[in-house]
């Protein structure tokens, strides 16, 4: 039998274990004047002996609600939780999957690590920057994609668009939400101009002139690259462009950043425990594909 514990920032938490017909133990969460943070079940009963499955967002303050995640599930399992599922619909520190410079750390690994040491046995997450994040974790793992749904809001204001991804990274992504819909996808490659240094960032394949164009990434942060490849695609005839992601941070002034590059809208799914209200960014409600995606991997 599986009960769900939602940490307070993960609004989306709620929706999912609704949908699946879960039991939501509550959780007290606070923090001591010293800044120090607690966490504890409040009917510790109810979890004995049960499968959990831990909700979570890793944003904002990532450090503070991946040490909130911990101490969830570290309680879960005090109380004698049978199984630990964290389904974590932003996974932080994601994007260091790997040893760019030398004397660096693999952030994401640590985080994975952390997870499975506390007594996760099952993670979850959605859209994360890299599979190659969850090989860390010894343990069952899925990560869910939902680039797809992304590009279905996109074809309420587009018309036949081309998927596009800002580089190749995102590539499978783009091609993902790309074949759920018949569309063509490409990726961007990035070139500098040897005279000015100007950057931009060119269509491998695909010709945009009198084309719609979706771009699609896993996170927006500061959003200079999608505002530097909205610009590109919109010089070279593109007609409308619409950027859409798993996860918008929208950090430093990325929303007027987009605005000004001619974005025409800013599409995102609802994984993170901030919204930003203005009129370009909407938000695409994923908990149902998660419900399903758990029914399925979980057996519920």
């Amino acid at each position: 039998m599986y009960v769900a514990l939602v940490l307070r920032e993960c609004q989306v938490g709620y929706e999912v274990a609704r949908e699946l017909g879960l039991e939501v133990v509550s959780l007290h969460e606070k923090e001591f004047p010293d800044g120090e943070l607690y966490v504890r079940i409040l009917e510790p009963a109810k979890v004995a002996s049960k499968h959990i499955i831990v909700f979570s967002t890793l944003y904002p303050r990532q450090e503070r609600t991946l040490l909130k995640t911990l101490l969830a599930v570290d309680a879960a399992k005090r109380a004698g939780a049978v199984e630990v599922t964290a389904v974590i619909s932003y996974l932080a520190y994601s994007r260091q999957d790997k040893v760019f410079l030398p004397g660096e750390p693999v952030s994401a690994s640590i985080v994975v690590e952390l997870l499975r040491s506390v007594g996760v046995d099952s993670l979850v997450t959605v859209d994360v920057h890299s599979p190659r994040v969850l090989e860390s974790f010894q343990g069952r793992s899925l990560n869910i994609m939902v680039s797809d749904l992304l590009v279905k809001r996109a074809l309420n204001y587009l018309k036949d668009p081309v998927v596009v991804a800002p580089d190749r990274g995102a590539l499978e992504r783009a091609c993902h939400a790309a074949r759920a819909h018949v569309l063509l996808c490409d990726y961007l490659i990035k070139q500098r101009d040897r005279v000015t240094g100007e950057v931009s960032y060119v269509p491998r394949e695909v010709s945009v002139s009198g084309r719609d164009v979706v771009i699609i990434d896993d996170i927006i942060s500061t959003g200079g690259t999608v505002a530097e490849a909205t610009r590109t695609l919109l010089s070279r005839g593109a007609e409308r462009v619409v950027v859409a992601a798993a996860h918008g941070l929208l950090v430093e002034g990325a929303v007027k950043k987009l605005e000004e590059s001619g974005v025409y809208r800013v599409l995102l799914a609802n994984t993170l425990g901030v919204r930003h209200a203005h009129p370009l960014v909407d938000y695409v409600d994923i908990s149902s594909r998660l419900a399903s995606e758990l029914k399925k991997y979980l057996g519920l």
